[in-house]
Parts: structure tokens; sequence; C-alpha cells
């Protein structure tokens, strides 16, 4: 790679952690944003597919997400070659602002196709602010505390996607849920442009490093660090089954709670006279659990479950990495393997036990969100400054592309396919019921690949350490030259 080397001066620590705090608020702001759909998918699914009696096909629900992320994983490359290049503060701002304006604009949509068509053109604004973010923070703190920072960023993904189920679903009507996050986000913006500090590149390894390599030679790097490759497909397992559970969570339990609703011989679940709505059997923290507090309940779960396995993840990299090098895909791996039994018994308890299946899916989403930080932090020490933002793009585009737009539109497909071999098999099922058990089948899915994913970041083991040795060694030697 043809690149310049000169030493740089050190920055305040002050405009770091205020550079820090403008990021993780910008991060918080896009996991609001993503998952208030969620929380009103039922709503939504009733008036924007009026020709359908019970709206929206639950395929057609996955496909808004699916179509957000495939529009995701054609910009990201973009945004990961600009931001090696030019500048990446405003190329953030950019697409803060571009993200902003098109989610207020979908709140306005009138049909399913309109609102499908903006809520995927998000996708370009958010990919400029994922893909560089990260970067940045990597060359504004050292490698001794740049897991910690990680931590920090990356526990805004549990908090804020916590924050949109509750958020969404506050408002009695479904589009307002939907206009809160955007005001918000346009102040992200102008924070980042205003206080943000975008350091030089390679800044936290004591030197400016300006990308001279084409794309191509960027690619063929990249492609042959073999602990990237393994952490990029085994995340990408990860995300499958974390848009699938944000996704189809709130409508799954929601199924389970209206199940419970009608006798066992019901057929037709509004029509018939021993019907119970809103039935408050299942009890929770809180008092009985209702259809109208699931969202609230696992947004819950989902903040502070996702809030300690962040933060586990980070303190166990942080304070195991300088004993151990090859430590971290193990946390990865290990922590998704011990997350699979829990969210499978919470998946399944969800019908006959619903307060326990909160508490048993708590402890899952711990373990399934320790990996985040340290995963991210991963992909930083192994790939040389100049190609992160590359190398950044890659790793989502992946994670995102085969896995978060992948789920919901297939687990929506599988469930679709399963239901009528339950309406066969079970006669006596209403609606509801045979909805629930398709999506309880479907999640077999994701779960299947979690496992993969675990072994996967356990055989990175084998090459992280001499990946990471190798991107020292070549800052070594730039110092030296």
């Amino acid at each position: 790679m043809d690149s310049k080397d000169t030493t740089v001066n050190i920055v305040s620590p002050r405009r770091k952690w205020i550079s820090l705090a403008i990021l993780f608020f910008a991060n918080l702001m896009n996991y609001m944003d993503r998952y208030t759909v969620s929380a009103i998918l039922t709503q939504f699914s009733k008036e924007m597919c009026p020709d359908d009696p019970d709206g929206c096909s639950t395929s057609k629900e996955g496909l808004i997400q699916t179509a957000f992320v495939v529009v995701y994983m054609a910009a990201a490359p973009i945004f990961g070659y600009l931001g090696d290049r030019y500048s990446r503060k405003y190329l953030m701002a950019l697409g803060v602002i571009i993200w902003a304006s098109l989610s207020l604009t979908a709140s306005f949509m009138p049909s399913y196709w309109y609102f499908l068509i903006v809520r995927a053109l998000i996708a370009i604004g958010e990919s400029a602010f994922t893909t560089i973010a990260p970067t940045v923070l990597g060359d504004l703190f050292t490698d001794e505390t740049r897991s910690m920072v990680y931590g920090i960023f990356y526990t805004a993904i549990p908090i804020g996607s916590g924050l949109g189920f509750v958020v969404g679903n506050a408002p009695a009507e479904w589009r307002m849920g939907l206009r809160i996050t955007p005001g918000l986000t346009f102040l992200a913006a102008i924070l980042i442009l205003v206080f943000l500090y975008d350091p030089p590149r390679g800044e936290s390894e004591g030197k400016t490093i300006t990308n001279k390599s084409s794309y191509m030679e960027d690619l063929k790097y990249i492609g042959g660090v073999k602990s990237f490759v393994l952490n990029a497909a085994g995340f990408t397992c990860v995300t499958f089954t974390t848009g699938a559970l944000a996704w189809y969570a709130p409508s799954y339990i929601t199924d389970g709670i209206s199940s419970m609703e009608l006798p066992e011989n019901c057929c037709n679940c509004s029509t018939d006279p021993n019907w119970v709505s809103n039935y408050t059997g299942p009890q929770g923290i809180w008092g009985p659990i209702t259809k109208d507090d699931v969202t609230i309940y696992f947004g819950a779960v989902t903040l502070f479950g996702g809030l300690i396995g962040v933060t586990a993840g980070m303190l166990l990299s942080k304070n195991l990495r300088p004993k151990y090098e090859w430590i971290d895909p193990v946390i990865c791996g290990a922590s998704l393997l011990i997350s699979i039994p829990f969210l499978v018994a919470g998946i399944f308890l969800a019908k006959d036990n619903l307060g326990g299946a909160f508490i048993i899916i708590f402890f899952g989403m711990c373990f399934l969100n320790t990996n985040w930080s340290v995963a991210v932090d991963m992909t930083i020490y192994v790939i040389t400054p100049a190609r992160r933002s590359t190398a950044e793009a890659i790793h989502l585009m992946m994670t995102h592309a085969l896995g978060e737009a992948g789920a919901p539109y297939l687990v929506g497909v599988l469930a679709d396919g399963l239901k009528p071999g339950i309406k066969k098999n079970h006669v006596e099922y209403c609606a509801e019921t045979v909805d629930y058990f398709g999506m309880q089948n479907a999640m077999f899915l994701p779960f299947a690949l979690l496992f993969l994913g675990g072994l996967l970041f356990l055989v990175a083991t084998i090459w992280v350490v001499k990946d990471k040795q190798a991107v020292e060694n070549e800052g070594k030697t730039a110092a030296i030259l």
C-alpha cells in the first residue's frame, strides 16, 4: 500500500470523550428509529394492507426490513471507500440528515409499497454513519481503551432498540410513533457538524496515514485476513437471529396471548361469543401482561439484557486480552452458544408461561449481546488504519445483507409455508394460534445459524493473534521509516 505517514499532535482527552458522546447519541437514534416499526407492526399491517382481512402477510411485513438492508448493502461499500479518503465528519452528517428526512417522510406514506420504498432508502443515510463511526473511534482511542469505548458505543444498540419498542408504541396512532425520533436525529446531525472531532487516520497509533491504494487492493488485503472473514461470517449469523427476534417477537407474543383468549375448540377468533378481549392471564412484574403491554416488556428485556451483555463483553475483553491475546473470539463464540438454550426455552414458553418466558429471554439476551463491542473491536485491530472504513463497510454489508436483511423475509416465508400444515393438522386452532405455532417452528432457522456463528468465532481463535500482530508490526515498520 502506498501511504503517507507522519507524526501527529495529541488531542485533549475531553474532546475525545465529547466525540464519543456525540457518536453514541447518533447510534442511539439509529436503533430507536429502526425498531419503532417493529413496535407498531400490528397496527401498520391492518391499515396498510386493507385488501387482506388479516392485514399484511408475515412475509410482506418482513420484506420492509429486508428492503431496508438490501439498500444498506448497496450503499455501505460506497461510504466505506469514501470514508477512507475524505472527511468522515461531513460524510456522517450528510448521512444522518438523509436518514432523518426520509424517516419523517415515511410516516406520511399512504400505502404499503410507498412506505416500503421510503423506509428502504433510509439505509443510504444510516450506512454512512454506521460504516464510518467505528473507524473514527478507532483513531481517537488507543488499543488500551478501545474495548471500553466500543462497549460504551454499542450499548446504544440494546438501549436504542428497547426505547424504539417503547416509543413507537407510546402514541395512540402508529404514525405518530414514527415521528418522534426524526427530530432527535436532526439534532445528532448538528452535533456532529459542530462539535465532533474527526482525527487523522492512524492518530491513535501516533501517525497520520493517507490511503493511496486502489479499492481492489484494499479488498484483496481484507479478504486475506482470516480472522476478519470468520468474524464477519459469525456476526452475520448473529444479526440474522437478532433481526428475526426484534422484528417478530412482539407480534409472536401477542399471538400467544390472543390464542389464550379463546376456548380450545374455537376456529374463529373474533366472532366467538366466549372470546375475551385483552385477556389478562399471564402475570408479569407489574401485574397482568396484556397485549398492549407486550412491546413495553420486550423493550425492557431487550434494553437491560443487551446493556448487561454488551458491558460484560467489554469488561471481559478489557481484562482478559492483556493476558490472553486470543480471548476475544472465544468470548464471542462461547456467549452465542450459551444464549441458544435460553432463547429457545423462552420462545417455547411464551404461550403458556409468559412471565417466565420474559425472564429466560432476558438471560438469553445478556449472552446474545456479549459479542457486539468485542466483535467490532476485532475488526479494527486486525486491519490497518488506512483500510478500516472499507473493512467496516464489508463487515456491515455481509452482516446486514446476508443476516439482518434476509432474516425477516426468510423467516416470514418459512412461517407462512408452515401455517397450512398446522391448520390442516389442528382444525380447532384459530388464526392467531396457527400464526403462533408457525412462527415458533420458523424460529429454528435463526437458532441453527446462531449455533454456526458461535463455531465460526471459535475457529477465528486460530488466526486472531497473528493478524493483530501483523498490523502492529506494519505500524512499527512505518514509524521507523
